[in-house]
């Protein structure tokens, strides 16, 4: 439903106008007295945001959350944009364990080439001490 609308449309929406989805959840949301928001909402809002095309950050999505909880939904904003805070810090702290993650995998796969290197090495240097015992072994069976 998101693709291709804008801020305002979605907001719109939000207010109860029109016959989309969240226009059918914003209308039942404003019927109900005794709504209550949950952080899968939030979370879903946030997705809307992506979709929509607004810059995925903290500093962003905060007054865009304040705006459609508040005047689109007239429900309190607080609670929503706090989980959006939420969101954007544990999203962080995953994107940084992803990148953590990647370096110590590409660290561990050097670290196994050098010792297949080495590995390698050891083995050349036993095959060419095998072909100088055997020529030893050759010239002393010529000699005796």
């Amino acid at each position: 439903w998101a693709q291709g609308k804008t801020r305002a449309e979605v907001l719109a929406a939000l207010n109860g106008e029109g016959d989309g989805p969240v226009a059918e959840i914003a209308r039942a949301a404003k019927a109900d007295e005794f709504w209550m928001y949950s952080r899968f909402f939030g979370i879903g809002l946030v997705k809307v945001m992506e979709i929509v095309g607004i810059e995925m950050s903290a500093d962003e999505t905060y007054p865009i959350m304040e705006e459609w909880m508040d005047k689109g939904l007239g429900k309190p904003f607080y609670t929503a944009c706090a989980d959006s805070d939420q969101y954007f810090k544990i999203k962080n702290k995953l994107d940084l364990m992803e990148t953590m993650m990647k370096e110590i995998e590409i660290r561990e796969k050097k670290r196994m080439a050098e010792r297949l290197e080495a590995k390698a090495e050891a083995a050349l240097a036993k095959a060419e001490r095998d072909v100088e015992m055997q020529k030893e072994i050759e010239a002393e069976k010529t000699s005796a």
